[in-house]
């Protein structure tokens, strides 16, 4: 049987802030916004609707992963008349993502 300093201790250890997961998702949620305003760009869209697009994307991201994201971004370019690869796309968003972490270490 535990006592309540140790239950009182284990919510305090699992509910504690993380900064490296806090981080983590910095980096992805910034990675997506730069992956929806490139592949807006590509599709000429304009800056109301990039900023839009951008949004969606990142939005979409948060919920369904970095495989969601990048089909999104497939279905979306070649919908448009941008055909690009799968792997185009994962190279890009990879190329994105090492941005992402230069961003956000330059705000340290």
């Amino acid at each position: 049987m535990t006592t309540q300093a140790e239950t009182i201790a284990r919510r305090a250890t699992t509910h504690r802030w993380c900064p490296d997961a806090d981080t983590r998702d910095s980096i992805v949620a910034r990675r997506n916004a730069l992956a929806g305003l490139w592949a807006g760009r590509l599709m000429q869209l304009p800056d109301d609707q990039l900023t839009l697009y951008a949004a969606e994307v990142h939005a979409s991201g948060t919920v369904d992963g970095s495989e969601a994201i990048l089909q999104k971004l497939w279905y979306d370019l070649n919908r448009a008349g941008v055909p690009m690869s799968r792997t185009d796309i994962g190279a890009k968003m990879g190329e994105l993502h090492r941005d992402a972490i230069g961003q956000l270490s330059a705000t340290d």
